[in-house]
């Protein structure tokens, strides 16, 4: 049986967000955040109800399952908080808030586009970047509501969901990183520090699901969705190759039991996050599933490296590594099985020992 673990491990070399770029992205970021800090204070207090700001990055970028696109075109999340305490009936309309944050990124020559989406503001940089603003107003710092321009607010946060994945992860990481960030500044830094050290197995997972998804031509689910399929039916293995193909299947039954849903596991608690997707593009992703399924059962079943590599590649693309897969063809090996991986599912699996 063909080992693609290392050839898996250089891929994830290559659509890793290196550390240049990271530092590079962080420096934008804060450029950013000292700007709006700045412009946001010059609209007269009145007019703001004397509301301060306070920024918190969230997503891919903190839980590092970011991706270095194939068009160059960089997702940083950074979140703006209002702090009050008035009720969603008191304080104004989310369109107030995303207007407040127009008109603190103002104009820069950095800028090709400032665009103003329903759950946040979008800073588009000429340098093939952008950052996304969600724009959250929190009277506890625990419970913020998210601005939605179209649905209104809806009680959102960012923080839970990297706590959620995190202890997924086994990695350590602690909510009071973020919320008393003055006091746990050094511990927190060194978190951030560690997790790209270890860099382990499921954070790998969910680069290679995001790469896939930016292979294809179409729509397909955004990040959270594929964090959450990855991370709620993520199988174990020494070898990446066959996690994921595992994982694949996992996710496969999954979809086919639950009525094709992805329930947000933090608030709202619940909340399909395909709801909006259309059958087109749900029948679209169950298609590419499958032959991606087929492909790495191929793969994980050839006994030549080389061979197996090309089925890879059909998904994966050039970034794959196939030119450093060897030729040399391998006797099959015997595992263990997976057996909740071989409910409803009629993957071949020839390692397996027989009955």
């Amino acid at each position: 049986m063909a080992n693609c673990h290392q050839l898996f491990m250089h891929y994830n070399g290559a659509i890793k967000l290196t550390d240049e770029k990271r530092d590079a992205l962080i420096q934008f970021r804060d450029s950013l955040r000292v700007r709006m800090a700045a412009n946001y204070k010059l609209i007269p207090p009145e007019e703001r109800r004397q509301l301060e700001i306070y920024f918190q990055s969230q997503g891919s970028f903190v839980m590092d399952t970011i991706i270095k696109p194939i068009i160059e075109d960089f997702d940083l999340d950074d979140g703006v908080y209002f702090q009050g305490n008035q009720s969603q009936n008191e304080r104004p309309v989310p369109q107030i808030f995303h207007n407040w944050v127009i008109r603190a990124v103002d104009k820069n020559n950095d800028y090709e586009e400032v665009k103003d989406k329903p759950t946040c503001v979008r800073v588009q940089y000429k340098m093939g970047f952008h950052i996304d603003i969600p724009i959250y107003y929190a009277a506890n710092i625990d419970s913020p509501d998210l601005a939605e321009t179209v649905r209104g607010w809806l009680l959102s946060n960012p923080v839970e969901f990297i706590a959620w994945f995190e202890e997924k992860t086994k990695s350590g990481f602690q909510k009071a990183y973020i919320y008393e960030s003055l006091k746990y500044a050094e511990p927190y830094s060194k978190w951030l520090t560690d997790i790209r050290k270890k860099d382990c197995q499921l954070r790998r997972l969910v680069r290679y699901m995001k790469a896939w998804a930016d292979m294809k031509k179409k729509e397909m689910p955004c990040g959270i969705i594929m964090t959450i399929l990855v991370a709620n039916n993520f199988a174990v293995d020494d070898r990446d190759d066959i996690a994921l193909l595992e994982t694949l299947i996992n996710i496969r039954n999954y979809l086919n039991g639950n009525g094709f849903k992805c329930p947000r596991p933090t608030s709202p608690v619940g909340e399909d996050l395909f709801a909006s997707t259309s059958e087109t593009d749900k029948q679209y992703f169950k298609n590419a599933l499958n032959a991606l399924i087929i492909s790495a059962n191929n793969a994980v079943n050839n006994t030549n490296e080389k061979e197996a590599c090309k089925e890879w590649e059909k998904h994966l693309g050039s970034r794959f590594p196939c030119h450093l897969a060897t030729d040399n063809t391998l006797p099959p090996v015997k595992r263990e099985p997976n057996l909740d991986a071989l409910k409803s599912t009629v993957v071949h699996k020839p390692w397996l020992p027989k009955n």
